[in-house]
Parts: structure tokens; C-alpha cells; sequence
């Protein structure tokens, strides 16, 4: 198995607010290492949405983007690299969907797929206990939310409590 990984993204506005773009995004693998990006708005989103309500929830603003954002083929191109032998999963379909709009602005097809956390569950047959359990001992340790890069973190080591867990449920010393 290559080493899983958990993306999330944040975006200019909430989905129900408008056409929304990525300001930010992270990956968080399983072995530990993760990585996050500030994407500067590429000129083809310079007429899409913006909220303040999106903006509150995960603290960047416009000018965050402007002065400290990548150029979004910088972000891709380092995305790919750091994904190399990893499957990618997240728990939202929103996420790819913001992988899409990133790779239609720099005219690049999507390098790999999205998977849904939930398949990954799935496949491995863990009980919806385990899972509650796992994400309980995550957000424990990792409680900041609307933050790509915790947010990454948080599912990437309920996904290494899973894995690490012996029959029966989750070792004491993992939690």
C-alpha cells in the first residue's frame, strides 16, 4: 500500500454563498509529514465570490493572499511532488472540486484522484465506533478547525489510529 494522505482545502467563500475559488491548501500524510500552501488568486477567479463569513471561519484575507500566496502552478507543481506515492483522500467532495478549479486555472489536468475517506473506511471494515473513537482522540489533539493544514493533520492521524489499532479497538497508548 503507498502511504495515504488526507487534503483539505479552504476557499474564498462558503459553497452556498457563491462561485468560490482556493485560497488554501494542505496535505497531511499518514508518516507524519505534511505540507500547506497560500494560493494567490489566479486572474481568471478575479471576478468570483468572496465572503466575510468564509474569511472569519479560517483568518485569510485578500491581502494575506495577494502578498504571501503562491502562484497557483507553484502550488501544483509542489503538491504533485510532495503526493508522489501517495493515495489522497478527503472527507468532503468540495475538495476536489477546489482541485479542479486549481488545475482549470493553470491549464493542467488533474495529476491523480481524490479518493473519499469513507471508501477507505469502508474498504478496511472499521466500525463506525472505531472511527468516532479515532476522530475523538484526533480532535483532542488537534482541535483548531478551518485551518487546511490542521484540518489535514486531524483526519491524517485518525487514519494512523486506525491503522495502528489492534483487534478489538484503539491501544491505550495511542490516545
Amino acid at each position: 500500500m503507498t502511504c495515504p494522505a488526507l487534503i483539505d482545502f479552504e476557499a474564498s467563500c462558503l459553497p452556498e454563498y457563491g462561485q468560490s475559488f482556493p485560497i488554501e491548501v494542505a496535505i497531511a500524510r499518514v508518516d507524519g509529514r505534511s505540507r500547506a500552501w497560500l494560493i494567490k488568486p489566479s486572474p481568471r477567479w478575479t471576478y468570483w465570490d468572496w465572503s466575510d463569513e468564509a474569511e472569519s471561519l479560517h483568518g485569510i484575507s485578500r491581502e494575506l493572499l495577494e502578498s504571501q500566496g503562491l502562484p497557483p502552478e507553484q502550488v501544483y507543481a509542489e503538491m504533485v511532488a510532495f503526493t508522489e506515492d501517495c493515495d489522497l483522500y478527503a472527507d468532503a467532495d468540495l475538495d476536489e472540486y477546489w482541485f479542479e478549479v486549481l488545475c482549470h486555472a493553470i491549464g493542467k489536468p488533474l495529476p491523480f484522484p481524490i479518493r473519499y475517506l469513507g471508501e477507505f473506511i469502508g474498504r478496511r471494515g472499521y466500525t463506525r465506533e472505531q472511527v468516532v473513537r479515532a476522530l475523538d482522540a484526533a480532535r483532542a489533539k488537534l482541535p483548531k478547525e478551518h485551518l487546511a493544514r490542521e484540518d489535514a493533520k486531524r483526519l491524517a492521524m485518525m487514519v494512523k489510529l486506525l491503522l495502528d489499532e489492534p483487534p478489538g479497538g484503539l491501544s491505550r497508548a495511542a490516545l
